[in-house]
């Protein structure tokens, strides 16, 4: 009876002053209709800012405010995106100067605080694969780097990291306003690894919330597969067609325009190594996609399936797709063209080719079907036979042809999408890097570039003396790789340090300790020596002063006889 009742009034009410309710109606509307619109001008501006001068977007300031709900973006502030502030700024600098922003990747709180305490390095990295071999996260495993654990690992490991950057700082800050002294800068920008994205776009855009959230100023995306990921230093990596690389940078800058942030986001490429490709949809990848020259060849996937059913064994199988591979030969549209036209013909291709795409078509490729009808124009009378198809893996992966020229090509098409690129490669090689830098720039001057000095490289077997190893990063730097990093150092140093002190420790004791720790921390003034006060005791005492108003004494951590670190 109430419902009723109460409908009717409503009804009533609606047909009695049908202009009153209208306008109520409208009056909302225009409400949205002006929040949306000044919100817009608002992006507009932010988008104009020198933080974003060489950012590029596919979609426009409506989208993102339609996208944020009705709070105005400045409601919401977070510490990653003053921290990507700081980042960009010491890349501008730093890029202007051709001096290098260089870094090691840290594994806990205690690395952190020890690189802060370099002046001279001022950003800390945060390593995809040092979290999944040594963090626990939510399934308490640790593994190799297929990029197969939790999307929260590495972002949970930012936050940690990031957490105790806030209390070196404040302890910092609380001593220097004591002492007016100059406090140590703890809060170095991180940038962290978010791996391949871990699925699709709004995958994507959950994981770059998240960092975003946790303390990160930068993180970086590479161009591989879910589920195909490897680290860039192990074989059977699947790359993703460039389209779909290109989605996931553009998911992580629209995430944060609607976040109100500026973080910053790395584009990296493994397809200087890359063998494997996903799909064939992308025609800027169908250049270096492999493919057999010989006809009526029974596709490998058909003859590993058959095998497989007969139950011929793994030893036999793995023979056979050895014979198999070594049978038919792999080559890519264009090299098999080579040896089917002659060197005259081949050369007419290539001329029509750049001619097609410069004065044409206005772009850097040809799909498979441009190529064969471009080859068929230039030698009508010659069969060019090339099936990517036949080599293609069990899984339905195509065989990449991966080079420097692809890495170029792909990073042509991220960079105006990114803050950086990452050239991913298998060894330390200046010439290599001159050589895409010189590409990037030429198109993109002001892109900063990123390069991994990998503890995956033997160093010493790469030709550098002592003088040509001290320079190497400042060399890199000359060439537009600002941003370089040792991306498992805090592992590898700890591993090396631990195991000598073990060593020793199980056959000298408390000698070993003492001589391999205690002595070291003090002659070189590490402030892991004192423990207590570097874990902010002394900040903590403070904060019990103003609680109590100073009547504390007797339960402070750093007074009295049971406070140890006074031996020291």
């Amino acid at each position: 009876m109430l419902f009723n009742r109460t409908t009717s009034r409503a009804l009533k009410k609606l047909v009695l002053s049908p202009d009153k309710s209208l306008r109520a109606y409208s009056s909302k509307a225009k409400s949205i209709e002006d929040f949306l619109s000044s919100e817009s001008v608002k992006v507009e501006k932010w988008w104009a800012s020198r933080r974003f001068k060489d950012v590029s977007r596919p979609y426009s300031a409506i989208d993102v405010v339609r996208h944020r709900g009705s709070l105005p973006a400045n409601t919401s502030i977070y510490p990653s995106s003053h921290q990507a502030r700081k980042l960009f700024n010491l890349l501008e600098e730093n890029f202007k100067r051709g001096t290098p922003l260089h870094t090691l990747g840290v594994i806990d709180p205690v690395q952190m605080s020890q690189l802060a305490r370099c002046e001279k390095i001022k950003v800390a990295y945060i390593s995809g694969w040092a979290c999944s071999s040594t963090l626990v996260g939510s399934t308490n495993e640790v593994s190799p780097d297929f990029g197969d654990y939790p999307y929260d690992t590495v972002p949970n490991q930012v936050e940690r990291i990031f957490k105790a950057q806030e209390l070196h700082d404040r302890k910092a800050f609380l001593e220097a306003s004591i002492k007016g002294s100059t406090p140590v800068d703890y809060l170095k920008p991180i940038i962290a690894d978010a791996d391949m994205g871990h699925g699709g776009p709004t995958t994507v855009m959950k994981v770059a919330k998240l960092f975003a959230e946790k303390g990160a100023a930068a993180i970086h995306l590479e161009d591989q597969m879910v589920g195909g990921k490897r680290c860039g230093h192990l074989s059977g990596a699947v790359l993703v067609p460039t389209a779909t690389h290109l989605m996931r940078l553009i998911s992580t800058r629209f995430q944060w325009d609607i976040m109100g942030t500026e973080n910053l986001v790395i584009a990296r490429t493994d397809s200087c190594n890359g063998k494997l490709l996903s799909s064939s949809s992308d025609p800027r990848d169908h250049e270096f996609i492999k493919g057999v020259v010989k006809g009526n060849v029974v596709p490998w996937s058909e003859k590993l399936i058959e095998m497989e059913e007969k139950k011929v064994s793994n030893s036999t199988i793995s023979t056979m797709e050895q014979e198999w591979y070594h049978d038919n030969e792999l080559f890519t549209f264009e090299e098999a063209l080579a040896k089917t036209l002659t060197s005259g013909e081949f050369k007419t291709y290539k001329a029509k080719k750049e001619d097609l795409m410069t004065n044409k078509l206005n772009r850097t490729y040809l799909s498979l079907r441009e190529m064969k009808l471009l080859a068929q124009e230039v030698a009508p009378s010659k069969n060019v036979i090339f099936d990517w198809d036949a080599p293609k893996t069990k899984e339905g992966y195509y065989m990449f042809k991966g080079c420097i020229e692809a890495a170029i090509r792909r990073s042509l098409v991220f960079a105006p999408y990114s803050d950086m690129i990452w050239l991913e490669t298998k060894t330390p090689d200046l010439e290599q890097a001159r050589s895409f830098s010189s590409k990037i720039h030429k198109l993109f001057p002001a892109t900063k570039l990123v390069y991994n000095l990998s503890p995956s490289f033997n160093w010493s077997a790469h030709g550098f003396d002592d003088k040509a190893l001290k320079s190497f990063i400042w060399d890199l730097a000359k060439e537009g790789f600002t941003l370089q990093l040792v991306s498992l150092a805090g592992l590898h140093s700890d591993g090396v340090s631990f195991w000598e002190l073990a060593n020793s420790f199980q056959n000298d004791g408390m000698k070993a300790y003492v001589e391999q720790v205690q002595r070291r921390e003090k002659k070189s003034g590490c402030d892991v020596l004192t423990h207590q006060l570097w874990s902010g005791a002394e900040y903590v005492d403070s904060l019990m002063k103003v609680v109590q108003n100073g009547a504390s004494s007797q339960t402070l951590s750093t007074s009295g006889e049971s406070f140890t670190e006074t031996q020291f």
